[in-house]
């Protein structure tokens, strides 16, 4: 079914059409949330909560980015809040780092400079959580910079420069370790 109709029929109240969004966004929406808390009990929650909110959030939705970068944005919404109200913030997934490195530290391990999985880790511990989960969208997902911008509600130009900043930050945090340690 045309995304255009779910919404519609998401908008009228439907439980088909949210069985429809669940059946295909619900692992997207886990794996997010997971990637961000770092816990599963707390992932499945949000992911709880999230489709939860659809049926009333939907009413807001204008439809002028995807069904799944709406989701994308509650989901990182929740999860900020979840992590706000912890007071704690979590890194991203070692198993997706390697994703990542090639995007933060550019071309050092191609120089045949090491780099150190655990220290990237540290680096990317150092970025704000909505930071880090930018960073993990765009360069682990492949989201590009405008589903960015929709699901963090800022301009485009905006995300470029937090995920350079972001990179540069973490690269200069591995230089520094590595120059020192």
């Amino acid at each position: 079914m045309d995304e255009k109709v779910i919404l519609q029929h998401l908008k009228d109240g439907s439980r088909e059409a949210l069985a429809l969004l669940w059946q295909g966004h619900s692992s997207n929406v886990l794996n997010l949330a997971f990637r961000m808390l770092k816990d599963r009990d707390q992932a499945e929650d949000i992911l709880m909560d999230v489709f939860v909110q659809v049926p009333k959030a939907v009413q807001a939705f204008r439809g002028e980015s995807a069904l799944g970068t709406w989701l994308y944005r509650l989901t990182v919404n929740a999860c900020l809040m979840k992590l706000r109200s912890q007071k704690r913030h979590r890194e991203l997934e070692e198993e997706k780092l390697d994703v990542i490195v090639e995007e933060v530290i550019g071309k050092l391990d191609s120089q045949g400079e090491d780099f150190d999985a655990e220290l990237l880790e540290k680096g990317l511990a150092q970025l704000p959580a909505e930071t880090r989960s930018m960073l993990w969208l765009k360069d682990a997902e492949d989201l590009d910079v405008k589903d960015l911008a929709s699901i963090y509600k800022m301009p485009e130009g905006t995300v470029k420069a937090r995920l350079s900043r972001a990179r540069h930050l973490v690269k200069d945090f591995l230089k520094e370790r590595k120059d020192h340690g």
